[in-house]
């Protein structure tokens, strides 16, 4: 079995969860199948799932949440047959750990700067100029429990070369917005917008995959792409339990699949492969 696939083509890994998957007859379990999954991936893998069900009548039950906590979880001894996490990091660690048997990369992401319209101007540097504007107070999430958090610090380093004295003047002013386990849920529906409201935060750095989710929530904010200069990756990663049951190949195989790919590309993610001809 090939345990880490996500360098591979997307025909490559598909043909690895095959080899799998393939002499498997996928019956219905009386528990169906059970994915955890990062938070940026909620719409989307509750949408994958729904499919999977009315494909292979095998219901899928998934929780959601900070991948570093989720992944902890499973190896405090969750019984978890999928991870999608929102980083290749993480679904690596359970298979280095021999936790999961096989991974792979299954979308990508962008950042964006979540903020009211009036500290964001037009033009391809706006991003890292409301960023720097004095005073402002930047929530991000944290590091080493949220890849979103990791993908932060990457993007002020980026921006320190960009802008040489930047990445320090970013990490005095970031302020985490964490939700541990046990947190009331957000008024507004969102941990960032509630911050945002108490006036703790004057911006914030966001997944550009819930756009839509933000605009519902609060149409007076604005999200701005980061330019390509300081892109930083996100790139997101499935595992596949070894202790899973064999229709999680199935399931895998759904999220990799043109009409799973398409759900992500719906969602606001970035496919690996371009569902155009679905």
């Amino acid at each position: 079995m090939v345990p880490y696939v996500a360098k591979y083509p997307l025909q490559a890994v598909v043909a690895a969860l095959l080899a799998v998957a393939l002499p498997v007859a996928a019956s219905a379990q009386d528990n169906g199948l059970v994915l955890y999954g990062a938070g940026s991936l909620r719409e989307a893998m509750t949408d994958v799932a729904a499919l999977f069900g009315r494909e292979h009548g095998i219901a899928v039950r998934t929780e959601f949440g900070a991948s570093g906590r989720m992944r902890e979880r499973i190896e405090a001894g969750d019984k978890v047959d999928v991870f999608t996490s929102a980083d290749i990091g993480h679904a690596a660690k359970l298979v280095a750990d021999g936790k999961a048997s096989v991974m792979a990369m299954f979308a990508r992401n962008d950042l964006c700067l979540l903020a009211p319209a009036n500290l964001v101007s037009t033009g391809s540097a706006a991003a890292l100029d409301a960023l720097l504007k004095d005073g402002v107070r930047i929530g991000v999430s944290p590091a080493k429990i949220d890849p979103l958090g990791d993908y932060t610090v990457q993007l002020f380093d980026v921006a320190d070369k960009v802008k040489p004295g930047s990445g320090s003047t970013l990490r005095s002013r970031a302020i985490v917005i964490d939700n541990p386990p046990g947190t009331p849920p957000p008024q507004s529906g969102d941990y960032y917008i509630d911050a945002l409201r108490a006036g703790r935060i004057d911006l914030a750095i966001v997944y550009c995959s819930a756009k839509a989710r933000f605009t519902k929530l609060d149409p007076a904010l604005v999200m701005v792409a980061f330019p390509p200069d300081l892109t930083v990756g996100p790139q997101y990663g499935l595992a596949v339990m070894k202790a899973a049951k064999p229709e999680a190949m199935l399931l895998a195989l759904t999220i990799l699949s043109p009409p799973g790919q398409k759900i992500l590309s719906a969602s606001g993610f970035r496919p690996v492969a371009s569902p155009d001809s679905q």
